[in-house]
């Protein structure tokens, strides 16, 4: 499994919307109306209409490889938190960088069993010693 640091999961949020931004420029190249691919000569007429096609077409084929990155990208940071074995944690990374809430939200939704700081100084914990025990595996190879 990819190795998926809490920076990613604090990004988690902007590629979310980065994906979205990607939809919606995929379906603007598709309407050629709007794309800007498509570019007339100042009379109307369009001197080449293969070549703003074959743009278009490279264009969009671009934007869904980018896309399908990040989707990629998405995907391998859920899959890392389903696989948190700590319960506490994985439901700490679903609500806090998944999902979006704040911390006091995130203490919250767990039905107030932790003040925020505490749950925010287990996070910063449960990282460090997931870092060293990384740390610890890389330096026995």
């Amino acid at each position: 499994m990819e190795q998926i640091t809490r920076d990613d999961l604090r990004g988690y949020q902007e590629l979310l919307i980065e994906l979205d931004g990607y939809d919606v420029r995929i379906e603007q190249a598709y309407n050629t109306y709007k794309s800007p691919a498509m570019v007339s000569d100042g009379g109307g007429h369009n001197p080449d209409p293969g070549d703003p096609t074959a743009r278009a077409y490279y264009r969009i084929e671009k934007l869904k490889a980018e896309r399908q990155r990040i989707q990629e990208r998405i995907n391998a940071i859920e899959s890392f938190v389903a696989s948190i074995e700590d319960p506490r944690e994985r439901t700490i990374c679903n609500l806090h960088y998944i999902c979006g809430y704040t911390w006091q939200a995130t203490c919250w939704r767990m039905r107030k069993h932790y003040s925020s700081p505490m749950l925010v100084e287990y996070d910063r914990k449960w990282w460090e010693d997931r870092e060293k025990e990384t740390e610890s595996q890389e330096t026995e190879k």
